[in-house]
């Protein structure tokens, strides 16, 4: 269960409680509007998370404004636009309000929102880039693609082919999950989970589960085959971004022998469990299925065959002249900037942040054996391919110790949600996942997620500034960062 440190502050307060906070090295890693039930009131409520410590300030609001924090901080704009388009709460001094994931809506009408009320309302458009004079030119890409992959608007400045400016607009795979997680406590919602963002089913999963299940001892043989399903898919999903930035560098065979190596693990996911996602493997309080000691076998012989593999995917790329001109320098994301923007994931250890759930917060196995995390210094495209590279080799070790120590027993408990707040917190493979619950009643009154991607499109945004326009896809593919993640 994540320990974590309340604060109480009236709105007035909310700013010096997040200064305070980030002073001892916390960054902003969500916030979002609670709806107002019987005396409790409306709630504005901001985690703030360093690598030691989980601090949540909740701040109550007798009305639908409060002030912006995003003029002193960063991370704290892409929220608040979120929670004025979701639930009609409007941070006052916002710097840029444009639209978030809603861009036509009926007036006054906002998806997170519980009752009738009246509250502020605006015209939602998708406004042009904000840079004019000579010589700049507008480039809009999308949100329908020629590739097989999810829809978002890109509009790019340009001068020449260098970016001044990238504006991204996303919401176009909104489904209103969060409000489908408002359901009785005691329902089971991993399926739900599991279908957040596709390829972190496990992720997403864990962090739900860890809600749910709070301070219940699991059983160890289901920690342990937790954390291989966690592993196996940080694999697969490191395979398909290693070689989605192959593929837009033009190097064929490198990309097509990472993909191969990415459905042969797919293909390992469906014989243990049935799914090559490895959805339906797990339940509040363990998991629905267990690895039989064929699956046991077939995994390490797999982890085995994949650790001498990658090592040749990772030179053939990294021999290519052509492939280090691309990579090194291209797509830099400063430690300043993506301290900033509390960039989260391999895109922020790439860029010398050394944080990460699996060690700060322990779920799972995590606490009970050996790891170690992965930083590089550069933040370019270059920096984030061999962090996954690297990543990929530390989950076959995390793999290998996690058989090796797993012994014969039960694999569930029951557990039960009591009321409160509650969250719990993953390491997916495209970073921290968090997902928030107030039970009240044994209601889930409001239910917040935070995938990775939400606090790293930001990141993307900056990181090609100064860039050529040819190189915006081989950076997009180095942050592999997910439309459906983020738009919930």
């Amino acid at each position: 269960m994540i320990m974590m440190r309340n604060i109480v502050t009236d709105a007035s307060g909310i700013e010096d409680a997040v200064r305070a906070a980030s002073s001892s090295g916390a960054g902003i890693a969500c916030m979002y509007a609670t709806e107002p039930s019987g005396d409790a009131p409306r709630s504005l409520e901001t985690i703030m998370v360093s690598d030691k410590e989980v601090l949540r300030i909740s701040a109550p609001l007798s009305g639908t404004v409060f002030r912006s924090l995003t003029p002193a901080f960063r991370a704290a704009g892409i929220y608040e636009r979120e929670i004025s388009e979701m639930s009609g709460v409007l941070p006052l001094g916002h710097p840029n309000m444009r639209p978030l994931k809603m861009r036509t809506r009926t007036t006054g009408v906002y998806p997170m929102q519980k009752t009738k009320e009246d509250g502020y309302s605006h015209k939602v458009i998708i406004p042009r880039n904000r840079l004019f004079g000579d010589g700049l030119f507008e480039i809009p890409v999308g949100p329908i693609h020629a590739g097989v992959i999810e829809p978002g608007h890109f509009r790019f400045s340009v001068t020449g082919e260098e970016v001044l400016q990238l504006r991204i607009y996303l919401g176009y795979k909104f489904r209103g999950i969060e409000k489908l997680m408002e359901t009785s406590a005691a329902v089971d919602n991993t399926r739900m989970a599991e279908r957040i963002s596709g390829d972190n089913s496990i992720a997403h999963s864990l962090a739900y589960l860890q809600l749910i299940e709070g301070d219940t001892e699991i059983p160890q043989r289901a920690r342990y085959v937790r954390t291989v399903l966690a592993e196996l898919e940080r694999i697969y999903c490191h395979l398909n971004g290693i070689s989605g930035i192959a593929i837009d560098a033009s190097l064929s065979v490198p990309a097509q022998m990472g993909f191969a190596m990415k459905e042969r693990i797919l293909r390992l996911n469906g014989r243990i469990s049935g799914h090559r996602m490895l959805r339906n493997m797990l339940m509040p309080g363990g998991l629905r299925k267990d690895l039989s000691d064929d699956s046991v076998d077939d995994i390490e012989k797999e982890m085995i065959r994949l650790r001498f593999e990658a090592d040749e995917l990772f030179g053939m790329l990294t021999s290519s002249p052509s492939f280090r001109d691309r990579a090194e320098t291209t797509g830099v994301l400063s430690k300043e900037d993506a301290t900033a923007l509390r960039t989260v994931g391999p895109a922020a250890r790439a860029s010398g942040i050394g944080y990460d759930v699996r060690r700060s917060f322990p779920y799972a196995a995590y606490g009970s054996i050996r790891m170690k995390t992965i930083t590089h210094t550069s933040g370019d495209v270059y920096a984030r391919l061999k962090i996954r590279y690297e990543e990929m080799l530390e989950s076959v070790s995390i793999i290998i110790q996690c058989l090796n120590s797993m012994e014969k027993g039960g694999i569930a408990c029951p557990v039960r949600a009591e009321d409160g707040f509650r969250i719990g917190m993953a390491e997916s493979p495209r970073g921290e996942v968090i997902h928030c619950a107030h039970v009240r009643n044994g209601e889930i009154w409001r239910y917040k997620i935070r995938d990775p991607s939400f606090p790293n499109w930001p990141a993307l945004e900056t990181a090609i500034l100064g860039n050529i326009v040819p190189d915006f896809p081989l950076v997009n593919k180095s942050f592999d960062l997910s439309y459906s993640g983020n738009d919930l």
